[in-house]
């Protein structure tokens, strides 16, 4: 166990108390936790945002860190309440795909029901797993309890249908996951793939709405207003508007984006 541990926290409870209620049940049971707030802008209910979330706190933390995630649509329903020990780390949330990423970065990783009630509040909410379920659970973690004694192992955890890029052709197919707060839009076109399809050959990359040729390093590499593609730090494609929202450019609301197809040609 670390002398000070950390826990994270990922949500879609956005601004209100329900945040800091979890924090305060942590502390309770933990006083020493250090606390670290992931994301809590997430759209309401959107799992794959959760997942992909979780997925840039991979490898980033010390080992051991205690990731909690609560964005729970089938909260107070049949749904399992899971711990996954997995990348070195442990993960506790919903059973609903949210750990998706996890399970495709450690093949290994283990998924745990958690069914020792002992650990929750009571009485439960059935409108608030993340206060009386999932808190106390990754405080108990965080103080060093065996995700294995939690309940019995499960070999079917949810995933979500992580979409994949595919060849159509001569090009490399993929499509927007998510616009970050900047308008820019990320696809899941990694960049081990796109380069090895391009072959040191020029890159034209399309999508409706706009056409790019050539990958830029930096976003300042454009001029205002022109429309780019850069590899971001997650090491995905990326297609931005130099100073400006590629998703106001569109007329997209947030959210409208995600499936948009992006196409990757050599020339």
């Amino acid at each position: 166990m670390q002398e000070r541990p950390i826990i994270t926290l990922t949500s879609d409870f956005g601004p209100g108390p329900y945040v800091g209620v979890m924090k305060g049940v942590i502390l309770g049971l933990c006083p020493q936790a250090t606390l670290v707030d992931l994301d809590h802008s997430l759209a309401s209910q959107d799992v794959l945002a959760g997942a992909l979330t979780l997925e840039q706190a991979l490898g980033v933390f010390p080992p051991g860190t205690v990731h909690l995630a609560v964005v729970d649509p089938g909260v107070g329903t049949e749904r399992r309440a899971l711990a996954v020990a997995g990348a070195g780390d442990l993960w506790v949330g919903p059973d609903n795909g949210i750990f998706t990423p996890v399970f495709l970065a450690d093949p290994a990783a283990k998924a745990y029901e958690i069914t020792d009630q002992s650990l929750f509040r009571d009485p439960v909410s059935a409108t608030f797993h993340g206060r009386d379920v999932f808190a106390p659970v990754a405080a108990a973690l965080a103080l060093g309890r065996d995700p294995a004694t939690l309940g019995p192992l499960v070999s079917d955890p949810m995933r979500l249908d992580w979409p994949r890029p595919r060849r159509e052709g001569e090009a490399l197919v993929g499509q927007v996951l998510m616009a970050d707060r900047f308008g820019n839009l990320i696809s899941n076109l990694p960049q081990a793939e796109v380069g090895a399809f391009l072959k040191d050959r020029q890159a034209l990359i399309s999508l409706a709405g706009g056409a790019v040729k050539g990958i830029s390093r930096a976003y300042g590499q454009k001029e205002p207003g022109q429309l780019l593609a850069l590899f971001n730090s997650q090491g995905r494609l990326e297609l931005a508007l130099s100073q400006g929202s590629f998703l106001e450019r569109l007329g997209l609301k947030p959210g409208n984006e995600r499936g948009l197809e992006v196409r990757v040609e050599a020339q």
